[in-house]
């Protein structure tokens, strides 16, 4: 039937014709913008004439909706998000009628037709009804200030007296009497935060003056064993004068006077109210100079309160900081400096104890033998790289010939990563080699790969003349295909020719920008890391020769990135067995590294115990506080104390018969890309004055030292200060934390642009816009019912959010499994052979199961470490499967944690309809698993564009699966590109849809981790805001500006459902209306058990989740995705080394972890 005649345009105004153009072209002339949308205020005749000039300009057009609602986007033909047909949601009929018999049992009544209705300003509300439990909120306990009655330990008098801070005990008090603000910079052990309040306490006992302290401290352990020590030194039960209180444990009472806690529990009770200030008289902020983000954000509260409180006293303590910064920002205040201990400490570096060990492995052997060759190597390389290849013609260039690419079954066995060859056969590959440099041509290239694919040659053969590898050859000729297929068989970046160029260096000097991009893109996508030139290379530094060789020597082995365990076991046994008596203190960066040192050190027990014994004690902030208060104590005569720690010994905890130190240099810091949205977990190095800290811990009895495992290179290039946490943190739950300490029509933005060093408006914008997307936030930037309780969780809203949703779809476990996961780390461990990379894919594949999904292998990952670990097989699962058992350790812990929050708030009670075992009904179910993973993970989701086999996401036209994503296959045929197997990958997919995690860029490529397949339903009912307009349904009808040939055709029948701006469905009229009459049975009851977490389900709420998971069942099997079986099994009881600080053992007789 041919298309009808459509009517000749009426005239628009010249002012709007005019816009249009102006508008399009500046579409067109913006290389980054892909599409634009034009309000719905645009009249019929308007929309037609911009189809017109769209299709004029190159450009395509599309119209949805109906009415007022209409919208129109234009967007370009390459590079748009805008998939061109509506994504569609058909329902079985089991499905309907299941929905129909919930709808006529329990209709949408009027209260929560009320409730789902969207704020708008005339109904905004002025107080919230949400149920906010105080013990959830861990705030301080609301006692008055009293006249002190102290009680004295005469035992520590003496060494009390003999701390260097008694010496300022009389300014401190002066300063206190005449400054509302004080400052005092004590260095690290000098007994400011022991000593300090007791001075205060002391004096107002003396001056008959009520009193009440708060000191706070930025880790749990910290808090509880500086109390326990202040009772200790008063002759006092904990709980008494002297109480602390951290999250979800407090030992107080009525009468407590000084109370140690940590930050976030004195924001917790601000955000009740700055009324809780007027039963305080000083306020001890202690170690400021770490300036996490919970500290910076309280100097922003307690500046505001010093206002409105005359009387109350801040006191600022820090060890080493830049004071000028907080004296600038509280204006009128006094610094006091405190000197710390006399003793002096003598400090070693990298290239002394490479020297004082003889540290020597046979790999800096052989590089010390290639020093020799190196003249050599640089005159060859000089006249190859002084001959720049030529840029062949352009199918030469495009490689079009097929060289065969890895599959799997090539590279199921790891190819050994050295293989002495046959002299034959090293003439052979080196005339490749230099054929290939010299020649280029394919059948060069060609015969490379033949060699490592058949010959068993490594893929990092070294020219024998010039160290010049295979890669680095096809980097610096810019052959793209080869490079591909050399890096996907694990070549190793790190290596150097012999002119100290790496592969990227060939392709960079060599100006071959696309191999050069696609050696950075996988640098970041398999997080690999090259040495960094500037602070590696030490020719240009005042060290001597001899040292100058040595570290070039161990650098050209090792990459300092990562922590060298081996020499540091023997600096270890170098200090246990030669050095005299003391504690040994070794800074590692997180708790993975000190599991790997304890086992190394316990491995050589025998040699460890040769000349006298050794206790080894492990102390990390989130560890058991029972458990860590051993290492305080003295070893027994002839044996040494040996402590492997984080930086929680840097400053908040003070062991004073240390007398060795030795310094990774690294630190554990979370980081966050504000543009990307991407927050990772990551060892950095530290910076100078957490080195000065460091070294401090050393020599507290008698003279120290202290060993720096970094040359004095790296040392001066350090920063001088690390980077305050608000600066790199992503500000989510501290945007939430504002909501409850300011006015009610403060902006977000402005409250954070009063802080120390205020955090960039982008960073701000982004987060604030997060919380409103995911429902945490309204319009307004109010706090919303779901709001209120992610500021109870200690995650971050996202996966508080899927947390929640678990709990009321009844499926609390697996997501509590893989929360933690998501907030820690991925639990699998990067092989150290580049060619296991394929058997760790594979490791991850058959635990996906089949699924399409890398949240279930992260579930099964755990489920199966238990098992293992139950059955005594751990070290053997952990290798097999290349997991971290450290990491898993970890995940039981914060398990623990989360499931003590979520009792405190009320949504898990036990032997009550709400408890763990009805929490878990419906965990075995996958579908349902996923619909509270949508919610979670919502906005991050991914579209599949059929008719271009791509995958896309709001602002992204191209995305790929990260290598670690088992939704990622090989190539089926070795002649297969890597743009092949993408779309083959892509077209195999059953659905249109899938989660992911997060999201990395490096150049054009872009990467998603953790994703997950869900069918459209689930993203159509768990997505977007719970409160959308009644109208959100509009009719699909022909409208006759419909012209542009770019447009779909949108004349049959149809409902179409706008989620968001990018979320569109189109559903037949019948399931839109079944559809939605579950979405709102559904978002009604989410919100009401928000209100009231205590309040039991009624028979309708059992009713609606019943339906909900039988649709979701129903719609997931006629996907074609299966079932798997055994997610919802409940862990076991482990006993393991770590556990919350804040959760004691038998607080949980279920030990359900």
């Amino acid at each position: 039937m041919p298309r009808r005649k459509h009517p000749r345009h009426r005239p628009i105004g010249e002012d709007t014709r005019i816009a249009v153009n102006l508008t399009l072209k500046k579409l067109l002339d913006t290389p980054d913008q892909k599409e634009l949308e034009f309000p719905s205020s645009y009249t019929a005749e308007e929309r037609a004439y911009i189809h017109e000039l769209a299709r004029g300009l190159g450009l395509k057009s599309k119209s949805r909706g109906k009415g007022m609602n209409r919208f129109l986007t234009v967007y370009k033909r390459e590079g748009s998000t805008i998939v061109q047909a509506d994504a569609v949601i058909k329902l079985q009929n089991a499905s309907k009628q299941s929905i129909y018999n919930l709808s006529h049992t329990f209709p949408l009544n009027q209260k929560e037709y009320q409730d789902l209705l969207p704020p708008i300003e005339r109904e905004r509300p002025l107080s919230t009804d949400v149920n906010t439990n105080t013990k959830a909120m861990g705030r301080l306990n609301s006692s008055i200030p009293q006249v002190p009655q102290l009680k004295t330990n005469f035992d520590v008098l003496h060494f009390r007296k003999s701390l260097p801070i008694f010496n300022s005990r009389e300014e401190i008090l002066a300063a206190l009497n005449n400054y509302q603000v004080v400052i005092i910079a004590g260095e690290t052990g000098c007994g400011k935060t022991t000593q300090v309040p007791q001075y205060i306490l002391e004096h107002c006992q003396q001056k008959h003056q009520a009193c009440r302290i708060i000191c706070t401290q930025p880790r749990r352990l910290s808090a509880v064993s500086v109390a326990e020590r202040v009772a200790f030194e008063r002759d006092e039960k904990i709980g008494q004068t002297f109480g602390y209180q951290i999250r979800l444990e407090s030992r107080v009472a009525p009468k407590t006077l000084l109370t140690y806690c940590t930050n976030g529990v004195l924001l917790r009770t601000l955000m009740g109210g700055d009324s809780a200030l007027s039963t305080l008289t000083h306020i001890i902020v202690d170690e400021v100079h770490e300036r996490d983000r919970f500290c910076d954000f309280l100097m922003i509260a307690l500046k505001d309160a010093l206002v409105k409180y005359r009387s109350l006293k801040l006191i600022l303590m820090s060890a080493t900081m830049d004071t000028s910064i907080f004296v600038k920002y509280f204006n009128k205040c006094t610094v006091i400096n405190v000197p710390g201990r006399s003793y002096d400490v003598d400090v070693y570096f990298l290239e002394d104890i490479l020297k004082m060990t003889n540290y020597m492995t046979k790999e800096m052997l052989a590089m010390k033998k290639e020093f020799f060759k190196l003249k050599d190597q640089r005159k060859v390389l000089e006249s190859w790289t002084q001959y720049k290849p030529q840029h062949s013609s352009r199918n030469a260039t495009k490689e079009k010939c097929l060289l065969p690419a890895p599959i799997l079954a090539q590279q199921s066995d790891p190819i050994p990563e050295r293989v002495k060859l046959e002299p034959w056969l090293m003439e052979e590959m080196d005339k490749s080699v230099s054929d290939a440099w010299l020649h280029g041509g394919e059948d060069n290239f060609a015969q490379l790969l033949h060699f490592i694919l058949s010959e068993n040659v490594s893929v990092d053969y070294q020219h024998s003349k010039t160290s010049v590898t295979p890669l680095m050859v096809a980097a610096g000729r810019g052959c793209i295909n080869t490079t591909e297929q050399l890096l996907n068989l694990g070549a190793n970046l790190n290596l150097r020719a012999g002119n100290e160029w790496t592969a990227l260096d060939w392709a960079k000097k060599m100006n071959q920008t696309e191999c050069a991009e696609l050696i950075e893109a996988y640098m970041k996508t398999y997080d690999c890391v090259v040495s960094n030139d500037e602070l590696v290379r030490v020719a240009e530094t005042s060290l001597a020769e001899e040292d100058k060789i040595l570290l070039d020597i161990y650098h050209h082995t090792f990459n300092d990135d990562n922590i060298d365990y081996n020499l540091l076991l023997e600096l270890i046994f170098h200090v246990h067995l030669k050095m005299q008596p003391g504690s040994i203190l070794i800074f590692l960066p997180g708790y993975d590294d000190i599991v790997i040192m304890r086992e190394k050190i316990n491995a050589e027990e025998k040699k460890m115990s040769q000349n006298s014994r050794y206790n080894l004690y492990v102390l990390h902030s989130n560890m058991q506080t029972c458990d860590q208060k051993k290492v305080f104590k003295s070893s027994p005569h002839g044996t040494r104390k040996i402590i492997l720690s984080t930086n929680i010994a840097e400053t908040s905890i003070t062991i004073d018969d240390v007398v060795y130190v030795i310094d990774s240099g690294k630190v554990k810091e979370k980081s966050f890309d504000a543009i990307s949205g991407v927050c990772t977990l990551t060892s950095n190095w530290i910076s100078q004055a957490c080195a000065k800290q460091r070294k401090g811990r050393a020599g507290r009895c008698k003279r120290g030292i202290c060993y720096r495992m970094f040359s004095s290179v790296r040392h001066n290039s350090m920063q001088p200060y690390q980077t305050p946490e608000i600066l790199r943190l992503p500000l989510q739950e501290l945007c939430l934390y504002t909501k409850y300490l300011t006015p009610g029509n403060t902006p977000i933005a402005e409250f954070l642009d009063r802080a120390l060093e205020p955090p960039s408006n982008i960073v701000t914008r982004n987060a604030v816009q997060l919380l409103k997307t995911i429902d945490a936030l309204d319009p307004w930037e109010d706090l919303t019912e779901m709001g209120s309780h992610l500021l109870d969780l200690p995650v971050e809203p996202r996966l508080g959010k899927m947390l929640l949703y678990a709990v009321v779809l009844k499926c609390l476990d697996p997501i509590l499994t893989i929360v933690c996961s998501l907030a820690y780390k991925d639990p699998f461990i990067l092989p150290s052979q580049p060619s296991q990379k394929r058997a760790l894919t594979a490791a991850r594949k058959k635990f996906a199961t089949g699924t399409y999904s890398d949240h279930m292998v992260v579930l099964r990952a755990f489920q199966g470490w238990q098992n293992a670990r139950a059955s005594g097989k751990e070290r053997a699962f952990c290798e097999k499967n290349f997991i971290s058992a450290p990491v898993m350790e970890m995940v039981v812990g914060m398990r623990t944690q989360l499931l003590g929050q979520l009792r405190a708030s009320g949504f898990v009670r036990a032997r009550s309809p709400s408890d763990i075992r009805d929490l878990n009904s419906n965990s075995e179910n996958w579908a349902v698993v996923k619909a509270a993973l949508t919610a979670g993970l919502y906005p991050n989701l991914i579209r599949v564009d059929r008719d271009h086999l791509q995958l896309r996401t709001q602002k992204e036209v191209k995305v790929f699966f990260h290598p670690s994503s088992t939704l990622r296959d090989f190539p089926k045929s070795p002649r297969m590109t890597s743009a092949q197997t993408h779309a083959a990958n892509v077209q195999a997919l059953p659905c249109d849809w899938l989660l992911y995690e997060e999201m990395s860029r490096t150049g054009r490529f872009c990467h998603v981790k953790f994703v997950t397949l869900v069918n459209p339903l689930t993203v159509a009912l768990f997505s977007g805001p719970a409160r959308l307009p009644m109208d959100v349904l509009h009719e699909a009808e022909a409208v006759w500006e419909s012209d542009s040939d770019s447009e779909v055709d949108e004349s049959h029948e149809g409902t179409i459902f706008k989620l968001d701006d990018w979320v569109v469905f189109k559903l037949d009229p019948e399931t839109a209306d079944l559809f939605l009459q579950l979405r709102q049975k559904w978002n009604a009851l989410f919100l009401r058990r928000m209100k009231a977490p205590n309040k039991a389900m009624s028979a309708l709420d059992e009713k609606v989740i019943n339906t909900l998971v039988t649709v979701l069942t129903n719609e997931e099997q006629a996907c074609g995705l299966q079932q798997p079986t055994g997610i919802g099994q409940r862990p076991r009881p482990l006993i393991v080394d770590y556990y919350p600080a804040n959760v004691r053992r038998d607080d949980y007789p279920e030990r359900y972890f």
